[in-house]
This record gives C-alpha cells, structure tokens and sequence, in this order.
C-alpha cells in the first residue's frame, strides 16, 4: 500500500484574487504563506497577538555567542533561496566540522557512517517493496531492524526531530513528508514537480548538504520576512476575535487554538483538532571553554538512545556547525535537548537550576567536563511540538474531507498539517499558490 497524506494539505481551493483572506498567527507558517500571497497579489492581511512575528523561531546574541530559541537551522532548497534573494538575506552554509554526527553508545561517541538523509531514501526504499502496513515507527524497524538497532539508531534520529519515541510515531506520518522532501518532491502539488528549477541538479545536492542558517540566527530570517510584510500584518490582534463566519480564514496557529474557531458549529472538527497532542521541549545552550572538555570532537552533534540511562535527547555542537556562534575560537557553544510527553512533564515543571544541573552531569558522562560552564541559557516551549502519532495521522483524513465538505472559508496550515520543517513549510507554501 502507498503511503500517503491528504492531497490538499488543507488548503485546497485556489486562491482568487478577487477575495480578502485572512492568515491567523505570524509564525513561521503565517510569514511564509502571507509572502507568497503577496508575491502573486493575492489581498490579504495577518493577524498575530504578539507585536513581533516568528513564533518560536527567535535568536538571542549573549556576550559570549548566539542562542538559538528552537531550530538551529534548515535543509536547503530552492524556495528559501528564492525568498533570501529577494529579501537580499545572505544564507549561512555549514562549516566543514560540521560533517561528522555521532550516536552515544556506551557514553562514547560512535561515528554514523551514513547521513540522515541517505537513511531517509533508504526507509523509502524499503517501505516500497513492501505491502503492509507499519502504524508506528517501532513497527517498522522491528521489522527491519531488530529492537536493537531500533533502539540504538533509529529511534533517536527520529527523536530529534520529532521530540517523541518510535512507538508514539505514526510511520507513514513521519517517514512521508520527509521522504518526498529530501527528493525534491512536492507531494501535495503534482503541478510543482512540473516547475523548472533556477539551479542545475549539482547546484541543488552540494547546497542541499548539511543544514543551512543565518549569521545572525533563523531569529533574522522571521525578522526580515516580518518587515517585508509589516503593513500587512495587524499586531497584538487576539485572532479569536474574529467572529465573521464568512472570513476566508486560514489558521496557522496551533490545532489547540485553530480548535476554537470551529468549537461553535462543528463539534467534530473541534474534536479532531482537540485529538492533535502536543510535547513540551527544553533547550538549554551551553558555553564553555575548549579546554573545559577533555572528550569533545568536533562535528554535528551527537543522539542519545534512551538505553544509555541519560536525560537528554542529543546534543547539537553549534560553535562546529555555523561560523558567528561564539565571540572567539577558544568557546565551544552547545546546545542539549529535552523532551516532555504530552502527559508527562516531569522536566517542564523543574526550575532552571535543577535543569542545569542535570545537564552538566549528562554532559560529564560523555565528554568529562573539566569546569563548569561559562554560560548556560535555558529554553522551555509548552506544547512546542505536535506529536506524529497514528491518531493525528488518521485524523488528517478526518479533517481534510470536513474541510473540504463543510467549510469553504476555513484552512489549517503549519506544523500539525504534514509540514514539520521550515523546508517543508515553505516549500508547500510555494506550491500553494503555484495550482
């Protein structure tokens, strides 16, 4: 059986220039739709609570480098670059440090001999010579791996990105959307695999290598698309408030906040919305000096499997990845990752202090931390990831025939919907205006 996502990604009907629409919340999701309406003059305007745009999506400059709220960069492709170029944004490749990622096996740094993305295609690979279903990401490697490897490999390369463990994955949920991405394909939009590309096939491999950044963080990225689309975005606005059920709304906000505009005329598509769950996350971004750890090495960063009896998820080694990360040579800046269940938030309720200090003592375990860190910042997002289960998988199904039966003023959009990434994010959004 294929594999699939709903065809409309919730946004199935044409835009026409001849109506007003209106995008709910100027997160990431909001800025990259409300650009391309723009491009193509499409009227619309943005309604956002805060009075900056970005979400989540924020950086911070400390003396002693730079701090990424949440993702620390994005896979390149060719609707970014396009966006960078017309808002003169100079994107930031990645260091050649950067091409060794490991896997924590016995507290040691074990070197992964393939990269992400070949792992990605060769998932894909499988899953089509193969006609049964995988509900769950566990299943699937079971099947294929064995319960180790599963444990040891799989599971926390697709923690990191999905801040939740292989059997709360739904498999074709997570393995879909990313598959489809990393080969170029849009699979929401056959008319987008149609467009020609402004770079040669060589061009878009060696950029799509590694992950790209800003050099003053994806905090700059938000920052300048939220200019370019300052007059048309109205601030500190509670979308809430909006009661003309005749508004073509599309809602970029998180399912437990786009569940209330449906709440009063169709309580089954506030249930399916109410059915999305969410993971808190922890950041906590560290300096330290290099000579502070003995068993560092330099590279991407390292996954942690839950066998190895340690908090954190993995940790990224930002000052190896991006250059402008640290003030000088002599810093390493790090940045550990935690994760909370949607029921269990054992570490969102901790106090900084606990956290750091747990940190520091995993951090020990694996590369013996000779002095204490000259700064550590802490990050905490409730409710900052949806979890890809299987029931957020099927109720894409649910949601995408009510919207399309019953509400034609009504869109979802954002990282709920399919779309996990900034990439994929803007990709879609590009393929959008494209039908």
């Amino acid at each position: 059986m294929k594999y699939q996502i709903p065809n409309s990604n919730f946004l199935g009907k044409p835009f026409d220039q001849k109506q007003t629409y209106t995008i709910v919340g100027a997160g990431i999701s909001g800025l990259l739709l409300g650009y391309q309406l723009k491009k193509v003059k499409v009227p619309f305007k943005i309604v956002e609570q805060n009075d900056f745009g970005g979400g989540i999506l924020q950086s911070v400059q400390t003396d002693l480098g730079l701090i990424e709220k949440a993702a620390n960069g994005f896979i390149w492709c060719k609707e970014i670059q396009s966006i960078c170029d017309d808002l003169k944004l100079e994107i930031l490749s990645p260091k050649s440090t950067s091409k060794a990622r490991y896997m924590v096996k016995n507290k040691k740094l074990r070197r992964i001999p393939l990269s992400f993305f070949d792992a990605i295609r060769l998932i894909r690979t499988f899953t089509k010579k193969q006609s049964g279903i995988f509900e769950t990401l566990e299943d699937f490697g079971h099947y294929f791996l064995g319960e180790k490897l599963t444990a040891q490999v799989l599971e926390p390369a697709f923690q990191g990105i999905y801040g939740a463990p292989a059997d709360q994955l739904s498999f074709p949920g997570a393995i879909t959307p990313l598959a489809n991405a990393f080969n170029e394909v849009n699979y929401l939009r056959p008319a987008f695999k149609k467009m020609r590309s402004t770079s040669t096939v060589s061009e878009r491999k060696k950029k799509s290598e590694g992950t790209h950044g800003f050099k003053n963080g994806m905090g700059e990225f938000t920052q300048r698309l939220s200019e370019y689309l300052y007059n048309d975005i109205e601030w500190n606005i509670d979308g809430l408030t909006l009661k003309d059920e005749k508004e073509n709304l599309i809602l970029t906000t998180p399912a437990y906040i786009s569940k209330h505009f449906f709440k009063t005329k169709d309580e089954k598509m506030f249930q399916q919305l109410d059915l999305v769950k969410y993971n808190s996350m922890i950041s906590a971004t560290l300096f330290f000096q290099k000579s502070a750890l003995k068993k560092f090495k330099e590279g991407f960063g390292c996954l942690i499997p839950q066998k190895e009896g340690l908090n954190i998820l993995g940790v990224l080694f930002n000052s190896c990845i991006f250059d402008f990360r640290v003030k000088n040579d002599d810093l390493v800046s790090l940045t550990c990752l935690l994760r909370d269940d949607s029921l269990n938030k054992k570490w969102f309720v901790q106090n900084d202090t606990f956290l750091k200090s747990m940190i520091i003592s995993d951090l020990s375990e694996l590369f013996e931390v000779r002095e204490a860190p000259l700064d550590m910042i802490v990050t905490k997002w409730e409710n900052g990831i949806p979890l890809y289960s299987p029931n957020l998988y099927q109720s894409w199904f649910s949601m995408d025939e009510l919207l399309k039966n019953q509400y034609s003023n009504r869109n979802l959009f954002g990282n709920y919907t399919g779309e996990i990434s900034v990439r994929a994010l803007a990709q879609s959004s590009h393929a959008i205006i494209m039908k």
